[in-house]
């Protein structure tokens, strides 16, 4: 990974000097990315403005597995690099849980390009964001994330910076509608999806912009990864208050299958079985019937 780590380094070089907020981050990164580790794949882009050669989006991950002492090491350092600097951060979160929720990092204005964080199964994952001080709009943010997991003495990861504009500035072009369900108040965008306990779905997440709620017409990945999404949702608590809401939105996604194939539809036919037999709910388990109904037309 020398040549990649080279890069990196340069990158973090390159970074403002005003931007000492995350400095115990940027040095843990570097260091764990300088050990030997077993690399999987990386990837990295850069857009500026053509006019002002501003940069406007950027994106480095990596992907490795550590097996090493001192690699091990380096990774807890960069646990304890998040929480030194979390104060800084004007959005910071851990998480832990099976690999069946994700969300990605926005880059650029999160139209066209993201990185996900959380789709290691088992995994747990740390991420914070920090405006860039060398932006007096402060329409720009820099996001850091690791995300981990352990297995038969390895341990696979994913390290994440990503450059793009806060989600403040994405949602201020976007009209909100707000849904009651039991009592609870949802706002919902074409960004964000929050349900006012302060722990958003937002573009920073697994809804895009070419989200349901917009009505546009999807390819047939996006509409899987929604799916997959609302599914693993109400899979959390089948009985709970926002279970219909799910169920609601899975039959929206089933009005609408032009770009699907016959494959795609059976799996997906699968799947909803598979929620119809954790629900008691009748209102819920029609929808779901009328789901498959509208997938076998």
């Amino acid at each position: 990974m020398k040549s990649k780590n080279m890069i990196l380094t340069a990158m973090l070089m390159a970074l403002p000097s005003a931007l000492m907020a995350q400095q115990n981050i940027e040095k843990a990164f570097e260091a764990l990315l300088n050990e030997k580790n077993v690399e999987i794949k990386t990837q990295h882009s850069l857009e500026r403005d053509p006019e002002t050669g501003k940069k406007t989006a950027q994106a480095d991950v990596y992907d490795f597995v550590v097996s090493s002492p001192t690699g091990l090491t380096r990774i807890k350092a960069v646990q304890k690099a998040f929480e030194k600097d979390k104060e800084a951060a004007y959005q910071y979160r851990t998480v832990s849980h099976p690999g069946s929720d994700y969300m990605s990092l926005a880059v650029g204005d999160g139209k066209s390009q993201s990185v996900a964080i959380g789709k290691i199964k088992g995994s747990d994952y740390i991420y914070a964001c920090f405006l860039d001080k060398d932006d007096p709009e402060k329409k720009y943010r820099y996001a850091y994330a690791i995300e981990w997991a352990e297995k038969d003495k390895k341990t696979q990861v994913r390290l994440a910076i990503t450059y793009a504009t806060t989600q403040k500035y994405r949602q201020s072009g976007n009209n909100i509608r707000r849904v009651i369900i039991n009592g609870n108040e949802i706002d919902v965008d074409g960004q964000s999806i929050s349900f006012g306990n302060g722990l958003p779905f937002d573009m920073n997440s697994v809804f895009g912009v070419d989200s349901v709620f917009l009505n546009r017409e999807m390819s047939s990945e996006s509409w899987l990864s929604k799916f997959n999404t609302y599914k693993n949702l109400f899979l959390k608590n089948p009985d709970g208050a926002a279970a219909s809401y799910y169920a609601t939105q899975i039959y929206g996604l089933c009005k609408n299958v032009d770009k699907m194939d016959e494959v795609e539809k059976k799996l997906v036919k699968s799947e909803i079985l598979k929620l119809y037999i954790e629900t008691t709910d009748e209102f819920i388990r029609k929808l779901f019937n009328m789901s498959i109904e509208r997938l076998d037309k």
